[in-house]
């Protein structure tokens, strides 16, 4: 596997004496404790790391001094009763115990200082051959390690000393040459290749392997790039406070590399707000070049079907493109006129995605869908341009309802010949030859900064720019997205660019200005708080508005079965908005973007941040609207409060449903065949909004809290933020997770009774090498509950179990449900082939609590 450095040259050639001289003079004075800080730093340490090998059955490469154990005669501190299943024990060097069974293995040390570690479970194909989980023999190598035979092959499981910054280094590479795709991070399939010829094993910790990628578009590339950004701008602050004003020559290597690789991810998120070429602030959810894979159409035009679902859209730049649909009046623009257009990829999204109402007090209006519909504005203007015959919603529209037998109708972004006048589907038979009887465009108005050219490779430019018209980019955009940029721009322009005089930082330091004005003018304009796509509506998640949150509270409160947290019209239906539970995660989300963006735009924008600001300031004047007419942004930390109340109103709102529009009560409910639908009705009893938990939901909690609690400078403001994350953190607290415990420690600095033990336990326990596996959750040491509502049949643990004996997973899924079971011995499972996670999960938390010294190498 080729270095860091060797893989990174390119960032090392030319001026990096030049470079690092300048960031050191320009190296900000940094403050990382908060004053107010009353924790004390875990040293951390190394400790056993597993690393597994694995041996398909017939390798030549086994040893053959391997001394097999098939008994279980070492196991003498328990009862012969006791060991029933038992296939196997080797007693190791200071009494510790391997012990093989029928269902995996367990190493056992009495001698532990952790208690977690006493006893290890090890099972399915992370640590067994093909996830064979019955053990046939076991022998130790030496080390303090262990041999595991099964039927399907042999697995060679290591224990060598590992420090949390030995692991970071592995992290940074693979996130660089893996999970890198034009500088955004995310998960990504691989194959490992072995390239001596003579191992018939593979072992992800050869020094003759490699991991081979080739990532894929995700749906949130800026979300999960931002994370990754933010882990990389504290990796640099962080070095830049360690190593002080005189760093040897390697200290100063680490800090360039850190300074680049945080510089080149926070771009990649940034040109996200460029590369739609609208110039309004819009940001993308991804972008892709025209001869990546995933953009190819059915027959190469843009007329044929793309596979890679969503809400994509193909620029055409240059005057000899004309504009076929005219341009909708939101995207219309007094001060310049445009340079081409971008029109809509034909995909599943564009032809289907009609969306779901969102208030339950009114019917089957297009402006009442989440979906891609296109808003009656944007249709009358374009009609203006259409002949008869042609006319949007008239002659050329898809049904996508019925209200009383009568067929409803959207315009949606793509309608073809088979899908007009008839219900939305998705049509493959589009091309060149049969092109679409509407394509949805938007005009472009800019070309994408020169500043980001360096993103992409030498043939994406022209002119001296990235050329527009090898970017497809991906619309729709979520508030998942948003906030993830809100969180990065308050980071780089406090950590990175700070009070730097380096030219490159301050280059981006006016492009963070920028984007953060755009996007919070969109957010704003007139006062409609949502991002506009170009359908002339909000995009289906990034909404912001009172009514989205509160439609028809002020009947409901009305309603006797309010006091039993079920919220429902006069005629006892449902009656909560679509939008009801996203309430006070939706009201942090727009308290950070406000308070993020008077204070990024404070400098260049002074007018501009004040309105920010006053906007921010009406969240905390009392209360929230109710009915109409509903106050955007007013009151909203009363909303932000009331997380745990929304959501135990949801569950018992749904259990009533499900009870025969009756409120559930011990001695008034029946059990049905769906188990989620008792979920529900059992955690509505027992008062446990835990069972319906959105997991995703608390990753972005996350970004939105993180700038307001070190943001806020006000007592009495801070105080309610972090009164808002309490709520949170009743569940996120026994998850162990870094990500959540760092955060909350900072936002009760005086606190010295925070978890900060099973955070770093959590950091310890994470894989090396962050890949997927299936996991075995056939386990009888372990309690088993119900799945919650949004885990199907997926069982649950009682407590979170150790990062390395579950599914790996990003912050956004349930850490105790049974996610990616393994399916019993495999003999024939491929360990060159899988799915990588970015390292991010791990360094984001490492760096961040390092700098706020939390943890300490």
């Amino acid at each position: 596997m080729m270095t860091i450095w060797s893989k990174r040259g390119k960032w090392m050639a030319g001026a990096l004496a030049i470079a690092v001289a300048m960031t050191l003079v320009a190296m900000p004075v940094h403050a990382a404790k908060l004053p107010s800080a009353a924790y004390k730093p875990i040293q951390l340490e190394a400790v056993p790391t597993k690393e597994v090998a694995y041996y398909r059955n017939g390798s030549v490469s086994l040893p053959d001094t391997i001394e097999w154990v098939t008994d279980n005669k070492a196991l003498t501190f328990l009862p012969l009763a006791a060991v029933e299943g038992v296939t196997s024990v080797v007693r190791d060097a200071g009494d510790v115990y391997w012990i093989g069974t029928d269902n995996g293995l367990q190493r056992v040390n009495f001698s532990e200082e952790d208690p977690g570690d006493i006893v290890q479970y090890m099972a399915g194909p992370r640590y067994l051959y093909g996830g064979d989980n019955h053990i046939t023999g076991l022998a130790s190598d030496g080390n303090g390690g262990i041999w595991a035979r099964t039927d399907s092959g042999v697995t060679h499981i290591t224990m060598p000393m590992r420090t949390m910054y030995d692991k970071t280094i592995v992290y940074e590479e693979l996130d660089q040459t893996v999970n890198n795709r034009l500088n955004m991070i995310a998960d990504t399939t691989f194959i490992f290749q072995e390239n001596d010829l003579a191992k018939d094993y593979i072992d992800y910790h050869s020094p003759t392997g490699e991991f081979i990628s080739v990532p894929k578009t995700h749906d949130n590339d800026g979300l999960w790039t931002s994370m990754y950004a933010i882990g990389e701008i504290y990796r640099y602050a962080t070095l830049l406070e360690q190593y002080g004003a005189n760093p040897t020559n390697e200290q100063e290597q680490e800090i360039e590399e850190a300074k680049e690789v945080a510089l080149r991810a926070t771009k990649a998120v940034l040109l996200l707000d460029y590369v739609s070429g609208r110039g309004n602030g819009f940001p993308a959810r991804s972008y892709m070049l025209t001869d990546d894979s995933y953009a190819q159409t059915v027959d190469g035009s843009v007329y044929g079907y793309q596979g890679q679902n969503g809400f994509w859209f193909q620029h055409f730049v240059g005057e000899e493109h004309v504009n076929p649909n005219g341009i909708i009046p939101s995207m219309q623009r007094d001060d310049r006129e445009p340079i081409g257009y971008s029109m809509v990829r034909v995909t599943k999204d564009s032809m289907t995605k009609k969306g779901s109402n969102i208030f339950a007090s009114e019917g089957n209006g297009v402006m009442n869908y989440n979906g891609l519909g296109l808003s009656p504005d944007s249709i009358e203007e374009l009609n203006k341009s259409r002949p008869d015959g042609q006319k949007l919603g008239m002659n050329i529209r898809t049904q996508v309802d019925t209200e009383d037998g009568t067929p409803v109708y959207q315009v949606l972004p793509v309608v073809t010949a088979a899908t007009n006048d008839a219900p939305a589907f998705e049509d493959k038979s589009t091309g060149e030859g049969n092109k679409p009887l509407f394509q949805l465009t938007v005009p472009v108005y800019e070309r994408i900064p020169a500043f980001f050219n360096d993103l992409v490779p030498l043939s994406a430019l022209k002119d001296g720019h990235i050329d527009m018209n090898q970017v497809v980019y991906k619309a729709d955009t979520s508030s998942d997205e948003v906030v993830g940029h809100y969180a990065l721009f308050f980071t780089a322009y406090k950590y990175l660019v700070a009070d730097s005089i380096d030219p490159e930082l301050l280059e981006l330091k006016g492009y963070i200005e920028e984007a953060t004005k755009r996007m919070t003018d969109l957010i704003l304009k007139n006062g409609h708080y949502y991002i506009e796509d170009a359908t002339g509506k909000s995009t289906s998640w990034s909404k912001w508005y009172a009514k989205y949150f509160n439609d028809h509270m002020a009947v409901m409160e009305q309603q006797p079965e309010w006091q039993s947290k079920v919220g429902v019209s006069a005629d006892k239906e449902d009656a909560l908005s679509y939008g009801f539970e996203d309430g006070p995660l939706n009201a942090l989300e727009l308290m950070s973007a406000l308070k993020t963006a008077g204070y990024v735009t404070e400098s260049a924008y002074p007018s501009d941040a004040q309105r920010y600001k006053e906007a921010y300031a009406a969240v905390f004047e009392g209360g929230y609207s109710k009915e109409a007419p509903y106050v955007n942004g007013k009151g909203y930390i009363d909303l932000a409060l009331e997380y745990i109340d929304r959501r135990l109103i949801r569950q018992a709102t749904n259990a009533y449903a499900v009870n025969g529009n009756e409120v559930v009560a011990e001695e008034s409910y029946t059990y049905t065949n769906d188990i989620g639908d008792n979920s529900n009705m059992n955690a509505t009893i027992h008062g446990d909004w835990t069972q319906y938990i959105n997991y995703s939901d608390e990753e972005l909690a996350w970004f939105s809290i993180y700038p307001l609690l070190l943001l806020e400078n006000d007592p009495d403001r801070h105080e309610l933020i972090t009164a808002a994350f309490d709520q949170w953190y009743e569940n996120m607290g026994r998850e162990h997770n870094p990500f959540y415990t760092f955060l909350y420690q900072l936002a009760h600095p005086e606190r010295t009774d925070i978890d900060l033990e099973s955070a770093v336990r959590y950091l310890y326990k994470m894989p090396q090498y962050p890949i997927t596996f299936p996991a075995n959750w056939n386990r009888q040491d372990v309690f088993y509950i119900e799945p919650g509502d949004r885990d199907k049949e997926r069982k649950q643990t009682n407590y979170v179990l150790d990062f390395d004996e579950r599914a790996l997973m990003k912050n956004n899924g349930n850490p105790f449900a049974a996610y990616n079971q393994a399916g019993g011995a495999n003999p024939n499972f491929n360990y060159n082939n899988g799915v990588f996670e970015g390292g991010t999960i791990f360094t984001l938390p490492y760096w961040m609590g390092r700098y706020f010294e939390m943890i300490k190498e």
